[in-house]
């Protein structure tokens, strides 16, 4: 009984460090020889980072058609998706909280993010007072 509650004590402290630690997730599938990155999650860093309010999450599935990127012209700033009817959705991405990644950050988030790649994506609305709402990325995943 003792060691089944000790291993329960250290599952949960492991699983609030992962969730405190607020950096981006990135998991990889195919091969081992050509591995590819298929998901990515906890790339919003909260509502703190952008100074708005933010509401729960909102999927959304479509094709990559466009992508911004930022004055350094390496990291992405927001990507649009296509959707079946056609209809787009402009998502903004949260380039301070990818940067968590480190150095290699921005070739991680280009390759993942090209045009043309069928995602499903999980985003927050996010208003901010007059300026209307914002749609920020959380958790993409590549199909």
């Amino acid at each position: 009984m003792k060691i089944y509650l000790v291993t329960a004590f250290v599952i949960t402290l492991a699983v609030s460090a992962v969730a405190q630690s607020g950096q981006p997730v990135v998991k990889y599938g195919g091969t081992k020889r050509t591995p590819r990155i298929i998901e990515m999650s906890n790339m919003f860093g909260g509502e703190e980072s952008i100074d708005m309010r933010c509401s729960r999450l909102r999927p959304f599935v479509g094709t990559i058609v466009k992508r911004d990127f930022d004055e350094d012209e390496v990291m992405v700033t927001n990507i649009t998706i296509r959707d079946t009817k056609d209809e787009r959705v402009h998502l903004n991405v949260d380039s301070e909280q990818i940067s968590l990644l480190g150095r290699t950050a921005p070739t991680i988030i280009s390759s993942f993010l090209g045009k043309g790649k069928r995602v499903k994506v999980w985003a927050y609305t996010c208003s901010g007072g007059g300026s209307g709402n914002f749609l920020y990325v959380d958790r993409v995943v590549a199909f």
